[in-house]
């Protein structure tokens, strides 16, 4: 009788750990998730910054270059004068 209540004691044991390692398991899978998730919305966001820089960057080439044939332009009409 001893032996059985040993065995049905470490069945017992058994379970409890499957039980709680299936846990683990299923919080590890959601963290996952989670930081593949992050990563692609990183990536997205780092690729938009990109187009901002680049948009910026032309923006500000096409003003200096109108300002600068503006104040030419305004110099020289006024020196015609």
């Amino acid at each position: 009788m001893d032996r059985e209540d040993c065995d049905g004691g470490e069945v017992s044991v058994v379970k409890a750990q499957l039980s709680v390692q299936r846990a683990i398991l299923s919080e590890l899978n959601v963290l996952t998730a989670k930081v593949k998730d992050d990563d692609k919305c990183e990536k997205v966001s780092s690729e938009w910054k990109l187009v901002a820089m680049v948009v910026d960057r032309l923006c500000f080439c096409i003003f200096t270059v109108l300002y600068v044939t503006a104040t030419i332009v305004i110099f020289r009409r006024q020196l015609l004068l």
